[in-house]
């Protein structure tokens, strides 16, 4: 991961080889929360940034939220590569302080985004406290986090005196939680999504990135985990906080190993102690 080279985003728009079936029209798909709200999602007909679906990821990160909302609550949450925006949307009912829901700049997607924002607004009290809360935003991983941390506006104090020296430190405000969900499958993208991480991620233990997927294509499974690898070379700790076995998998009829198919698992990263301020 030397150079500019390793965060090159060339490929995100190109479609994986052998990677998805037959994209769907137009869809519609509602979520349900576990405490029974539901969450109304519209899906583009087409991306190659594959958001015409809507991904294990998504939902289970979704859940890993909602059994402990304070893993979002009062946070500044990010979301990378989000299609629906469904994490992004929990996260925003779930109380988060703010959030920024980025996928690839295209104005369809974009706009995509913001229209799931405005519904999901109609839907929570008090109305219009989603639509302040979240942002929807193009953004291409690796690229100057800048524009995303400015929606943040001004750095937070965090403790001590208000010395002069802590204000400095404290002048980049950055995110306490980011959510990659079902983007492991972008291999030449791994370090390019580290990359931002590490420059979006507030230093600290608490600060966390939730990465949520499923090797959809089994065969690739080691490929997808080599993200880890990438995240750990780069001065990230690792560590798999969730495994669920489904019914069935999101695409049946796919080749290769079923059980695969069905595992959804979760990991988080982490800044190491060593580089946290204190």
């Amino acid at each position: 991961m030397e150079g500019d080279e390793a965060y090159s985003t060339e490929g995100l728009m190109e479609d994986p080889e052998d990677y998805y079936p037959p994209s769907p029209p137009p869809t519609q798909q509602i979520f349900t929360m576990q405490s029974g709200k539901q969450v109304t999602l519209r899906l583009v007909g087409h991306s190659p940034t594959e958001a015409h679906h809507l991904w294990n990821g998504a939902k289970f990160v979704s859940d890993y939220f909602e059994q402990d909302p304070s893993r979002v609550e009062g946070k500044c949450v990010l979301e990378l590569g989000a299609g629906a925006g469904l994490p992004s949307l929990v996260a925003g009912i779930l109380g988060a302080r703010k959030v920024v829901v980025t996928d690839f700049p295209d104005p369809d997607l974009v706009a995509n985004l913001q229209r799931n924002i405005d519904e999901c607004d109609k839907t929570v009290e008090p109305e219009g406290h989603i639509g302040r809360t979240i942002d929807a935003a193009g953004f291409v991983w690796g690229a100057d986090p800048a524009p995303l941390l400015a929606k943040l506006g001004p750095g937070r104090q965090e403790g001590g005196d208000g010395t002069q020296q802590q204000q400095q430190q404290q002048q980049q405000q950055r995110f306490d939680v980011l959510v990659l969900a079902d983007l492991l499958f972008r291999h030449s993208e791994h370090g390019a999504l580290v990359k931002t991480i590490k420059e979006t991620m507030r230093a600290s233990r608490d600060s966390a990135a939730y990465v949520f997927f499923t090797s959809y294509r089994p065969w690739k499974q080691d490929l997808d985990m080599g993200f880890f690898d990438v995240a750990r070379n780069a001065g990230l700790e690792v560590e798999q906080v969730s495994e669920r076995r489904l019914e069935k998998p999101l695409f049946e009829g796919d080749p290769g190993d079923l059980e695969v198919q069905k595992t959804v698992r979760g990991f988080v990263a982490r800044w190491r102690a060593e580089d946290c301020r204190g």
